[in-house]
């Protein structure tokens, strides 16, 4: 019995085995990459840095007068007070 019992371990772990190559083999195959999908995904990625980047450079170089500044708060300030605004169906009272 004890023979049988080694053997069906032996088996069984063979086949554990058997399964994690495979499995590892397999993952390997579908994540691998080709030196030309890194090259675009590096080219990607260097678009989108110098993307995300130009718009705070562009609005630190902008020189702003005292008229656009203001200009800019006086229409911050209407949006608010339009979002603020009740509804006409919220102004009426029942009687």
């Amino acid at each position: 019995m004890p023979l049988e019992m080694t053997l069906l371990f032996a088996v069984v772990a063979a086949m554990l085995i058997g399964v994690i190559v495979g499995l590892r083999r397999y993952w390997d195959a579908v994540s691998s990459r080709s030196d030309e999908e890194e090259d675009f995904d590096r080219r990607v990625k260097a678009l989108n840095e110098r993307q995300s980047n130009r718009m705070s450079d562009d609005l630190i170089r902008a020189d702003m007068d005292e008229d656009s500044a203001w200009q800019i708060m006086v229409e911050r300030g209407r949006r608010a007070a339009r979002r603020k605004r009740p509804r006409s169906s919220e102004r009426r009272r029942p009687r």
